[in-house]
């Protein structure tokens, strides 16, 4: 009997772009049953997993044009960056497969004993990854889950299911039957089975606090193993010294990637009192320089946001500031006669703390600069925050740049850059933002178990 499904929208024309099942906890459950069988095989021999990996990255590489619109479609984003994420995915498959790691790690003898650490995948492993980077979510969690020994079972957005279908189906020509199986759905019913069920062994999540604490309180019951990427408010501090143009080059291409729909994006600048109409100018100036449209059309630079509600919450944000005193310097509008949930990117200039645009995370095409006169008070303002999900720091001075990035309490800093990451380097948030680290070996060490071998002679 043939699932039920629903419809998957272009957030930029509001038009059907395709269907995707509605899943079952028993769906789920089934997934369960066929990842036991697939589990002990797979997990038997690393090499032939290394060497599975470097396929599927191939596989991908050769694909990305077809894939990259599927993903255009159902998300918005710009064709080029959709491409993009299946080629980040295609070197995350690639940087695992030769990342050396030892299986068994001997510790010194002592007193008659030899003793070794055993490192085994943690089993099945559910990944629930959120709608703004469906498919680089997902593989930096798949490619160590999967080199470990890991078997998968993932569940996409109900809004971007059809990239991660797509995906899945290329790589398990490739992969044995039941390593990595896709479930989807509309509702919560696939997250709770997968969070809740105790033949997952694992949860990596990425989305908001909200839901990922949630996610957790359903993981405690069965003691599962979780990984949270969550929520972030990233604040980009401007050092009095920074060149205007550069700085804001560097921050619009942050804030406005993906309609500002990135966890790591700067959401809030912080720029010196004295010096805060030129760079309001100077970053305005950058982000009005975007051209809306629909993510595959020739020419478009920014897509829309992603769905209404998001829309709505980031209006509200910036009308809720403008209320308060400050303006808008750039966008508020539209900005496209496409009838889907367009925004042009919006600059908010005189924003202040206590403005929800400045303390939380709008998470969409607005950004607000804060004005500042005391820099340690700048620092001590964003450390209180609940997030610590990113920061940056704006200065041609490398010795006064690494000091002020010392004291920011992030799981990433970065200075005159903002939103680059690394296959090599931890990645992952302080306080609200998250549990766990992604990327590089402590990506690898959150899918493996460890089992210590205490040996003595039997005499």
């Amino acid at each position: 009997m043939p699932h039920a499904a629903y419809d998957v929208l272009d957030p930029a024309t509001l038009e059907v772009v395709g269907q995707a099942p509605e899943h079952t906890e028993d769906d789920v459950r089934t997934a369960i049953g066929t990842a036991r069988a697939a589990a002990a095989p797979w997990a038997a021999d690393r090499e032939a997993r290394r060497a599975t990996l470097r396929g599927m990255a191939e596989l991908v590489r050769a694909d990305t044009e077809r894939l990259g619109r599927i993903l255009s479609l159902e998300q918005g984003k710009v064709l080029a960056e959709a491409i993009g994420e299946f080629r980040v995915a295609a070197g995350l498959f690639d940087y695992y497969a030769d990342l050396e790691w030892d299986e068994v790690e001997p510790l010194p003898p002592r007193g008659g004993r030899t003793l070794e650490v055993h490192y085994r995948p943690v089993g099945l492993v559910g990944t629930i990854t959120p709608w703004n980077f469906p498919i680089s979510l997902l593989c930096v969690k798949l490619a160590p889950a999967l080199v470990a020994g890991c078997t998968v079972v993932a569940k996409p957005s109900a809004t971007t299911p059809l990239s991660t279908i797509a995906l899945v189906e290329v790589l398990n020509r490739a992969l044995p039957p039941g390593v990595l199986q896709v479930r989807t759905g509309s509702r919560r019913t696939v997250n709770v089975a997968l969070s809740s069920l105790p033949g997952i062994r694992k949860i990596s999540f990425t989305g908001s606090t909200e839901v990922g604490t949630s996610v957790a309180a359903q993981a405690a019951a069965t003691v599962k193993r979780v990984t949270l990427e969550l929520g972030g408010n990233d604040p980009a501090i401007v050092l009095d010294d920074a060149d205007a143009e550069t700085t804001a080059r560097g921050i619009v291409g942050s804030a406005f990637r993906n309609a500002g729909q990135v966890c790591m994006a700067v959401k809030r600048v912080y720029v010196p009192r004295r010096r805060a109409a030129e760079f309001a100018e100077a970053i305005s100036a950058a982000a009005a320089a975007h051209v809306l449209g629909r993510g595959i059309a020739e020419g478009t630079t920014l897509g829309p946001m992603h769905n209404a509600s998001q829309l709505r919450i980031v209006r509200s944000m910036v009308d809720d500031a403008v209320a308060s005193g400050a303006r808008i310097a750039t966008g508020g509008s539209r900005g496209c006669d496409l009838p889907g949930y367009f925004l042009a990117p919006t600059v908010v200039v005189d924003a202040e703390p206590g403005m929800r645009l400045v303390d939380e995370e709008q998470f969409g095409s607005a950004l607000p600069i804060v004005a500042y006169d005391d820099l340690d008070a700048t620092v001590e303002h964003v450390n209180a925050g609940e997030f610590g999900l990113g920061a940056s720091v704006w200065s041609p001075d490398p010795v006064r740049a690494h000091s002020v990035a010392s004291q920011l309490e992030a799981g990433t800093v970065w200075v005159n850059q903002h939103t680059v990451v690394e296959p090599d380097a931890p990645f992952g948030g302080w306080k609200a933002s998250g549990l766990g680290r992604e990327r590089g070996r402590w990506g690898l060490d959150e899918y493996l178990e460890t089992r210590t071998l205490n040996m003595r002679a039997h005499a």
